[in-house]
């Protein structure tokens, strides 16, 4: 399961990326906003599952708001 979930992140956080480097249009800022959402909402479920600290430590100190 957790390599589920650190699977889901690196894409997520891997595509969050490159549309924040290649953001052209409104409704790009508003994936990206979608992305974020995403990203935050799994960090902090495992959080509230106490599996955040069974996840690699780049997504332990992975600053969310960077992203935006």
């Amino acid at each position: 399961m957790i390599n589920l979930l650190e699977d889901i992140l690196d894409q997520l956080v891997e595509n969050a990326i490159e549309l924040k480097n290649n953001s052209e249009t409104e409704m790009d800022n508003g994936k990206l906003l979608g992305y974020y959402e995403c990203i935050s909402i799994i960090l902090n479920r495992a959080e509230a599952f106490n599996i955040s600290d069974k996840l690699c430590s780049r997504f332990k100190n992975l600053n969310v708001e960077k992203l935006l």
